[in-house]
């Protein structure tokens, strides 16, 4: 009976241990590293993005003075090497019809960026990518970073055969950060307005730690209090404006 009731002290024992371990067992390195992930994470929730697609206009004839009294207005993309083209004044696509945007890694390190669209948007793209077959779909964005908000025209593809699959391939004129933060914002977008589900929630365990199992009741603990993470992009958001 006193073997069996050691056993018993030592099994209890060995469970007790492996519970304050788990109640302390992360070092302070691991704490504050979880507590940035945490932070980025939430940094990352808030980011968002716009994007305005436009039909190439090669027919017009018309004074620079008559831009934008008659549907067309001037757009410059490229930095490097900028490329001043005509547009129509009205997008034919934005942020609200996009489903989901991709990185897509090419050979070399290069990449380009995917947006796909929903059912009206995939159908838009379609007519208007046949309609400008041989001319381009010129692409602008804004997305922010933090409290960076930034307004650029990031693509002219040509339009070489019909875009039926609802989807548009484009090399942006963007760093490949820019392009991740871009691409992440339209996405939040996507989710915000019911485009895209809503990624599941991640399942964690806090374990106690000394603070929370020493607190006393009805005591408040001071949290500390997250930069403002993102500036929220307005819903007015028109790419010529400076031009």
């Amino acid at each position: 009976m006193r073997e069996r009731r050691g056993g018993f002290n030592l099994f209890l024992g060995l469970a007790a241990l492996i519970l304050c371990w788990g109640a302390h067992g992360a070092t302070p390195e691991e704490k504050k590293r979880e507590k940035e992930l945490e932070h980025q994470k939430k940094v990352e929730s808030k980011q968002m993005a716009q994007i305005r697609i436009y039909r190439e206009v090669t027919d017009f004839s018309g004074r620079a003075s008559e831009l934008g009294t008659l549907g067309v207005n001037k757009a410059t993309v490229g930095r490097t090497d900028p490329v001043e083209m005509t547009v129509q004044r009205d997008a034919v696509l934005d942020e609200r019809d996009v489903k989901r945007a991709t990185l897509v890694e090419q050979r070399d390190q290069a990449f380009s960026i995917a947006v796909e669209f929903v059912q009206r948007g995939s159908m838009v793209l379609h007519m208007n990518s046949v309609a400008a077959k041989g001319q381009r779909l010129v692409i602008a964005a804004r997305w922010s970073d933090g409290t960076n908000v930034f307004n650029r025209w990031i693509a002219a593809p040509l339009q070489r055969r019909a875009l039926d699959q609802g989807v548009i391939v484009f090399t942006p004129d963007m760093s490949r950060e820019e392009s991740v933060i871009f691409v992440r914002g339209l996405n939040n977008v996507a989710i915000k307005l019911k485009n895209q589900a809503k990624p599941p929630k991640e399942k964690k365990t806090k374990p106690a730690d000394a603070a929370s199992t020493n607190a006393v009741p009805g005591s408040k603990t001071s949290k500390p209090k997250d930069p403002k993470a993102d500036t929220k992009l307005k819903n007015e958001f028109d790419p010529f404006q400076g031009q």
